[in-house]
């Protein structure tokens, strides 16, 4: 999705959990856009573009966002449209690959080389197959609106920036984040032999549902869970769930009270 025009980074920064002024031209970082009950309404890897910003999130969703965030343009000079280039995914196991000579490459964790028919980005873990590794939700249309963005750990990547100022959904999540409120976070589960696990299927505790699946590729799956039974045996569909280790640490704030 691309957001252009004279008053794109001034219309961004009122939208995104994320710092989009402090942005640098080879910067890529992870943000969400929320409604005004502080609700994730979709998330995205967001670069500098020429002209304004990308921001690169599941197709099922792009859409509706796109016509979510054109109704509070208003009189800004802002034009918003999907981009109908494609996305490649790549990793490489080489250790010597951040090595080699070349500028489309970047050597240094989450920044962007920006060409002109072709954007790269250094995602952060050498050793994630894939984004649900990465511990990144760039959550599919069933999960719009669903969660808040610290139940997703937007906070722990990054994503939000708590002292930026006003934007959509700002004073829910603050306080959340102050008040030590945040409950529920996101972790990276298997479940070994199961194979058709669809987002929405419900994470239980003895016959309790304490979680849900959020997104999937099979065995392995991101799923929101109620913190204080991280630790607990967790099923889903009858099978146990193991919980994998993801590449930052899932914390909970305390209160600042």
């Amino acid at each position: 999705v691309a957001v252009r025009g004279e008053d794109a980074e001034n219309f961004l920064q009122g939208m995104l959990t994320q710092n989009v002024k402090t942005m640098g031209p080879t910067d890529a970082r992870w943000t969400a856009a929320c409604n005004h009950q502080g609700r994730t309404a979709a998330t995205s890897l967001i670069v500098r573009i020429p002209n304004g910003f990308g921001m690169l999130m599941p197709k099922s969703i792009s859409q509706d966002e796109v016509d979510r965030l054109s109704k509070f343009i208003l009189r800004s000079k802002v034009e918003i449209e999907i981009l109908p280039e494609p996305i490649t995914y790549f990793c490489s196991d080489d250790a010597k690959a951040i090595d080699r000579p070349c500028p489309a490459l970047p050597r240094e964790p989450m920044q962007a080389f920006v060409g002109d028919s072709v954007i790269v980005v250094r995602l952060p873990s050498n050793d994630a197959q894939g984004m649900m590794e990465e511990g990144i939700a760039l959550i599919e249309k069933p999960e719009s609106l669903e969660w808040l963005p610290q139940a997703l750990n937007m906070d722990l990547i990054g994503g939000i920036a708590f002292n930026k100022g006003c934007y959509t959904g700002q004073e829910i999540i603050s306080k959340t984040e102050n008040l030590g409120k945040v409950k529920r976070r996101m972790f990276l589960g298997v479940a070994r032999g199961v194979k058709d696990l669809d987002e929405g299927t419900e994470v239980f505790m003895e016959n309790e549902p304490m979680g849900r699946v959020i997104q999937s590729d099979g065995e392995h799956f991101l799923f929101v869970l109620t913190y204080e039974y991280m630790d607990s045996e967790l099923y889903v569909k009858d099978v146990p769930v193991e919980i994998l280790p993801l590449p930052y640490e899932v914390t909970v704030p305390a209160s600042v009270i």
